[in-house]
């Protein structure tokens, strides 16, 4: 497995995650039942690397194995394939709103090389803004509205995604606790929410 270019020490996960399942998902797809969705709140990837298992719900201690396909450090997301990994999943980030993206892509997936992860601005799938010090909310990371990113797994297994926060607890950015950076909460906890297909059809 070559993380030795993103990662150095694999640290400890001992992060409890909370993961819920909504049975009234609302659209539904070509006649198909509509694939449960899932909630993962808090992923701590502050200073390690957090890999995550969308079919199996959890955190996953063993970077080297397929169970997990996408990893958090910082800003930066990983999939377990290409050159992060042996588990062939491929990705992109679509313009969509997560509960009307009743379908998967057939086209564009990428998988992480050694210069440009799969997941990233340079691939073209950008997920983030960064706001500076003159916007508001100043110096924070923001999810980008509309985008949602969609995994192909070995190839007959599809999930979409949908980050919600990089922050702990997953704040409301307009209120004044987060605008102050004082009181804002804790940077690089992934909240987003899944939903894991076998043909395709969300």
């Amino acid at each position: 497995m070559k993380f030795n270019n993103f990662f150095s020490v694999l640290f400890a996960l001992s992060l409890t995650v909370a993961c819920s399942d909504d049975d009234d998902n609302g659209n539904g797809n070509n006649g198909e039942e509509s694939a449960i969705i899932h909630m993962a709140e808090d992923i701590n990837a502050d200073g390690k690397t957090a890999f995550y298992s969308v079919t199996g719900n959890k955190l996953i201690s063993d970077s080297s194995s397929t169970d997990w396909q996408i990893a958090f450090n910082g800003t930066n997301i990983f999939l377990n394939g290409g050159s992060s990994g042996t588990g062939n999943v491929e990705g992109q980030v679509v313009s969509a709103i997560f509960e009307e993206l009743n379908e998967a892509p057939t086209n564009n997936f990428l998988k992480d090389t050694e210069s440009m992860p799969a997941i990233s601005a340079a691939a073209g799938n950008e997920w983030y803004t960064y706001n500076d010090a003159n916007a508001s909310p100043p110096f924070a990371i923001l999810m980008n509205p509309g985008r949602v990113i969609v995994l192909r797994i070995d190839g007959s297994l599809y999930a979409k995604i949908e980050l919600l926060s990089y922050y702990k607890g997953n704040p409301d950015i307009n209120s004044e606790d987060f605008i102050n950076l004082q009181t804002r909460p804790e940077a690089r906890y992934f909240t987003f929410r899944y939903a894991v297909s076998e043909t395709g059809l969300f």
